[in-house]
């Protein structure tokens, strides 16, 4: 028969005190990165949103001014944005017309992706577009390089047309 040898068999099994405190203190340390992690910078994180949602609703825009043979144009001020069509029959070239701003046209249908829409950040977004112009959308399938730059609380969020006529979202 198999004795144990002396003082084996008085030993606990288990975890001590300070062990479990030590885990306790992991986990604890883990929970506040995830949460700090997860909250994150909120003014970087609403513009960057902003530049996010800009680029799909660009991709929107272009794809429904091919569809519906009418030039569309993007607006913006420091609280929000509009997308609006330009009159089906201009006189002026679309980026002229755009600039003219004479007759205002009416905002897309509200219930539509296209809507107004006020920027998620709770600054004032200021936007810089590069070449310096209106951004219209038409029925071309071929534009040239575009830089849209998004600035707020000492913020910027870039947003770039690439080559094919998509928009990416550049820190």
């Amino acid at each position: 028969m198999q004795t144990l040898a002396p003082g084996h068999a008085d030993r606990q099994r288990g975890f001590t005190l300070l062990e479990l405190m030590v885990v306790l203190l992991i986990i604890g340390i883990a929970t506040a990165l995830a949460s700090v992690s997860m909250l994150g910078d909120s003014p970087a994180k609403a513009l960057r949103q902003d530049a996010q949602r800009l680029a799909q609703l660009f991709m929107i825009a272009q794809n429904e001014a091919r569809a519906s043979a009418r030039n569309i144009v993007w607006r913006h001020h420091a609280t929000g944005y509009t997308f609006t069509h330009l009159p089906r029959r201009l006189s002026l070239p679309a980026h002229q017309a755009a600039r003219a701003r004479a007759a205002p046209a009416p905002a897309l249908d509200p219930n539509r992706p296209l809507r107004a829409r006020d920027w998620l950040s709770r600054n004032p977004v200021i936007v810089s577009i590069e070449p310096a112009s209106d951004l219209v959308f038409d029925m071309d399938w071929v534009h040239g390089p575009l830089a849209i730059t998004l600035a707020s609380g000492g913020q910027t969020v870039r947003l770039s047309r690439m080559g094919d006529g998509h928009f990416v979202v550049l820190p």
